[in-house]
């Protein structure tokens, strides 16, 4: 290291144009990255995803059951689970770390090209982004003046839709409240009954009609041209008096046994404040980045809103807003935390000169840091900035030190030579050295951690390792260069004031009264650690991750009876919908200042008529999460009490909650299943820890079950299979291809209208013709009942099971988690059936557990980096009594700012392992010089106490004070960088006072060992020798 800073000294240009390179290669770096919320994430999923037109039992059986077999022993597969509900089987396959999705996809790819699946189910997709993925983009569009639907919904399929998927990144766009130009034939059941005639015999007529397809090619006058032919159908009105052949050769009007409907049809309505409009959710691939590609849509949507002055483009949420309102306010506190320790190294120091000498090494680190993170592909995200500012504090530390012991010299020394500040330098270029690499080191033994927290901190670790790299670079090449540029041109140099030295007078008092009382030093010590562990542990509150207070999107879902229709639910959202506009805060300005409502729509699967979804932006001055709880509760009391409310907080950064709960019960009878899952919810609601309870077999519906008696239908001659030709046919609603009526292009639909299948009664006078023409009913040969079946069928490694969800209120998720496992824990449940937590339980369990580990290999990593440096094992021994300090001061800050214990908070405690040892490092470092110049350790202890008492605390309260802006600030980062910095400063605030008695008291005590050992050893070889001799 002594190599770095005589080159230096002797290169003042070399150096200089370096400086000035790294300055612009770390501003252009800086424009270079891209901006997200959180590290971007390796997909560790594959997802099989099929359609299959049919119930949830059926698709279980015809395809879920069948694809699992085949995937089950992939290499390298950690979990299997799968969902099968209406129409749709997904099927989950969790790889174990290390393995590689994409590769992985491409083995189940070729496992199940040989299932045989039913012939109307589709190919099964592979992929390594399923539908459950989450939107980053919210618009509301709707006409300011006369403005149709139609000619809104017109604009968004021919302009609009066409725009967002020249999107980079766009995986898909789901729109709610469009309407379709659609014609819906409506058959009469008893007007086809009159003439012998079914449903499908009438749709084959009409899609006769309805062709237009080319004939072949034909030469006029010596060129080639193609024919088509055209079904005459051109007009609604053509289409009326369309000719339809009974089988008794009646000749029949279509508007005789059919009525005919021209409408803008729509499965769902949309709504804005109040206003028609029409939703449009755009949802990113895997890899894109958010704020780039909410980028693009912002751009269209400028271009369109110049277009179309008429229509308004409202943004109801846009992840990147919060993305870079939170970059631009950690950039913020961590300027202000260069202040601050700029502020703080000025008082200590007293010199304007040398405190910029020190101040340089901030921007020039993090510059420099730039540059790394753009080399090795790293974001700028919460985590990242988090990493940086915290940094900021610590990597002035190695500067002042250098600048420090610089100055001390010189005063000593009283020279002006550039041998003195290389002296000064080498002096502590071991200390800083090894203090720098001791606090990096805490981080290699990340790579225990697994996802999401070991992707989530290991770009944190490797940006503070970046920085601080660069600190001790800077620390040992342009510091010692400008001290004599600067420092040594000085015509005087300035002293130490009388006020330091009667500090450092009193800290040396108390240091040997100290040495002099070792027991009784130690003894307090570990009474105040055994002693604020003891009381300030139970108030600790446990959760993965906090709440985030800048989140102001609340979204309410409303679940009526699955008989409700798309009407009622309709009329029950306007009663909210004005319930939720007219009400104000104190100040009388709205609670909401958006509120857009989607029925039909829940965030899991559409077309559902008897469910809504109303999204509403809490004021920015009211807290999101009160105003959740208490209208939540207004909503449940104006709603039926067979209405179900659920509620939970939008994530403008992307961040999953961490206070979810899951009582998971597995079994293979679904009769137990239901047992237990009514047993556990109800023992859940009644929890008042507890809200959101849902489970998932309580979402069940009624379906009607049509049982062929065998014996009846062999008497008619009548299979079962014909049977469910006929009542599929009767109820189901036939889709014809898109033709052009009237100039204006129609989705074509042919069915039995509603009214006349609508109940049990009219479904059993169904007719079914048998192979001899005798017509029988329904009802004579089947019985017809309602049966519950359950909307899906959930799977985990091919066992049913049914899940019991619900929300933790209250930050402490980790304890309250655990509270209700073992109350439910309690309960008994029917045979076969057991049970497996899953949330916020497992979130905390595995990660935390993780990083205590990592901690435990932390402190054996930096003792066997102490013991290299040093030379021996006893004064890195010593040195390791500072960090169970740190904990004091750890604990009783999170409990004073009532800040739970997070994931974030351990990296905090991790830190504190490589920061702590920092201080004690630079201390017995000097008491070992001393000792090899021939001082005794008591007077080594004494001046080394002394001479390095103001650097310690220096870097002590530069670190700390840097962090202050973290603590105070209440942007997006505070959920990660919170608890973290307050760690941080509450544990280097009591390790470095305590380190200031403690460790000398453990130094001599270690020291006196080493001499009894010595003394004996020499005594042993004494006698030996005197043994010989005789």
């Amino acid at each position: 290291m002594l190599r770095i800073t005589q080159f230096s000294m002797k290169n003042l240009s070399a150096i200089l144009i370096i400086a000035i390179m790294l300055t612009i290669g770390g501003m252009y770096s800086a424009t270079l990255l891209k901006i997200e919320s959180l590290p971007r994430m390796e997909n560790s999923l594959v997802f099989i995803e099929t359609a299959y037109p049919a119930p949830p039992e059926d698709v279980l059986k015809d395809v879920t059951k069948k694809l699992e077999e085949k995937v089950q022993g992939l290499d390298g597969l950690k979990k299997l689970s799968s969902v099968s509900s209406n129409n749709f089987s997904q099927i989950t396959l969790e790889l174990e770390d290390g393995v590689s999705a994409k590769e992985a996809k491409k083995e189940v790819e070729s496992l199940i090209q040989s299932v045989k699946l039913p012939d109307d189910a589709e190919k099964p997709k592979v992929l390594n982004q399923g539908i459950v993925s989450v939107p980053v983009y919210y618009l509301s569009l709707y006409g300011k003046e006369d403005v149709s639907q139609a000619e809104l919904s017109r604009l968004l399929d021919d302009v609009f839709l066409p725009g967002f998927r020249t999107i980079r990144g766009l995986d898909r766009i789901e729109t709610i409240g469009n309407s379709e130009a659609t014609v819906k034939i409506k058959l009469n059941a008893d007007a086809i009954n009159q003439f012998d005639m079914t449903p499908s015999q009438v749709a084959q007529y009409i899609e006769a009609w309805l062709i237009s397809k080319p004939a072949g090619e034909v030469e006029f006058d010596g060129s080639s041209e193609m024919i088509r032919v055209k079904g005459g159908l051109n007009t609604l009105y053509a289409l009326t008096l369309m000719k339809v052949t009974s089988p008794s050769g009646d000749l029949l009007n279509l508007n005789q046994i059919a009525k005919i409907e021209a409408i803008d049809d729509s499965k769902f309505i949309s709504r804005l404040n109040g206003s028609p409009a029409i939703a449009v959710h755009l949802y990113k691939t895997d890899s894109a980045n958010v704020v780039e590609f909410t980028k693009q849509a912002d751009q269209l949507i400028k271009i369109w809103k110049q277009q179309y002055p008429a229509l308004s483009f409202d943004i109801v949420i846009n992840g990147a807003v919060e993305i870079n309102n939170s970059v631009s306010g950690m950039l913020r506190e961590g300027i202000l935390g260069a202040l601050l320790a700029a502020f703080i190294i000025l008082v200590f120091l007293r010199n304007i000169r040398m405190t910029s000498i020190v101040l340089v090494s901030i921007p020039l680190s993090m510059l420099i840091t730039f540059i790394l993170m753009q080399v090795f592909d790293i974001t700028l995200n919460i985590m990242t900035l988090g990493g940086m500012v915290i940094a900021i504090g610590r990597v002035v530390d190695d500067s002042i030190v250098v600048i420090e012991n610089i100055y001390s010299q010189l005063q000593k020394k009283q020279e002006r030579e550039d041998s003195v500040i290389l002296f000064a330098t080498k002096q502590v270029s071991a200390a800083i050295t090894s203090s720098t690499i001791t606090t990096v080191a805490v981080f290699l033994p990340l790579g225990l951690v697994s996802d999401p927290a070991g992707t989530i901190l290991a770009q944190f670790a490797l940006t503070v390792t970046c920085a601080l790299m660069a600190s001790l670079v800077v620390a040992l090449s342009i510091i010692p260069l400008m001290a004599k540029v600067f420092v040594l041109r000085q015509k005087k140099l300035p002293v130490h004031e009388e006020k330091a030295g009667r500090f450092t007078a009193k800290y040396s008092r108390l240091l040997l009264w100290s040495l002099n009382h070792k027991v009784k030093t130690l003894t307090v010590a570990v009474i105040l650690l055994v002693g604020s562990i003891g009381i300030a542990a139970p108030f600790v509150k446990i959760v993965f991750l906090p709440d985030s207070e800048i989140d102001k999107t609340v979204s309410f879902e409303i679940q009526a009876p699955h008989d409700t229709s798309l009407s009622a639910m309709d009329d029950r959202m306007k009663q909210l919908e004005t319930m939720l506009i007219e009400v104000k805060d104190p100040k009388g300005e709205p609670v909401f200042s958006k509120i857009e409502v989607l029925i039909g729509f829940n965030w899991e699967e559409k077309d559902f008529p008897n469910r809504a979804v109303l999204i509403a932006v809490v004021n920015d001055s009211l807290p999101a999460r009160e105003m959740m709880k208490q209208f939540q509760t207004k909503i449940q009391y104006e709603l039926p009490a067979d209405y179900k409310v659920y509620s939970r907080i939008i994530s403008a950064l992307g961040i999953s909650p961490s206070n979810s709960y899951e009582y998971r019960l597995i079994g293979n009878n679904s009769a137990n299943l239901r047992e237990a899952s009514e047993k556990i919810s109800n023992a859940m609601r009644n929890n008042p820890d507890l809200s959101n309870v849902r489970d998932s077999f309580s979402d069940s519906k009624t379906e009607l079950e049509v049982l062929v008696d065998l014996n009846k239908a062999r008497i008619y001659g009548v299979t079962a299979a014909q049977v469910l030709q006929t009542v599929h046919s009767w109820i189901d609603e036939i889709e014809m291809k898109k033709i052009m009526f009237d100039n204006t292009e129609f989705q074509t639909y042919v069915g039995v209208d509603p009214l006349h299948v609508n109940d049990v009664r009219k479904l059993g006078e169904l007719r079914i013709k048998t192979a001899n023409g005798v017509t029988v009913e329904l009802h004579d040969i089947a019985k017809i009942k309602r049966i519950a079946s359950p909307t899906s069928i959930f799977r985990e490694n091919q066992q049913q099971y049914a899940a019991v969800t619900a929300t933790i209120n209250g930050q402490d998720t980790g304890g309250i988690s655990n509270k209700v496992t073992a109350e439910l824990d309690a309960l008994e449940l029917p045979a076969g059936v057991v049970s497996k937590v899953q949330g916020a339980s497992l979130d905390i369990a595995k990660p935390f557990g993780e990083m205590l580990g990592v901690m435990v290999a932390s402190i054996f990593v930096i003792y066997v980096i102490m013991v290299l440096t040093f030379g021996n094992a006893g004064s890195p021994f010593a040195i390791l009594f500072s960090l169970p300090f740190a904990t004091i001061g750890g604990i009783g800050s999170l409990v004073i700012f009532d800040e739970p214990l997070g994931i974030s908070s351990l990296f905090g405690f991790l830190m504190l392992i490589g920061i702590v040892v920092t201080n004690a490092i630079v201390l017995i470092d000097r008491v070992q010089q001393l000792q090899e110049e021939g001082m005794e350790t008591r007077t080594a202890l004494l001046e080394a106490g002394t001479t390095r008492l103001r650097p310690i605390l220096m870097t002590a309260a530069a670190t700390i004070i840097s962090l202050l802006p973290l603590v105070l600030g209440h942007g997006g980062g505070a959920v990660i960088s919170k608890g973290l910095a307050l760690v941080v400063m509450g544990g280097l605030t009591t390790s470095t006072l305590l380190t200031l008695v403690v460790v000398p008291c453990m130094f001599e005590i270690v020291e006196h060992i080493k001499m009894r050992f010595t003394y004996r050893s020499n005594s042993s070889k004494g006698t030996e020798s005197e043994i010989i001799a005789d």
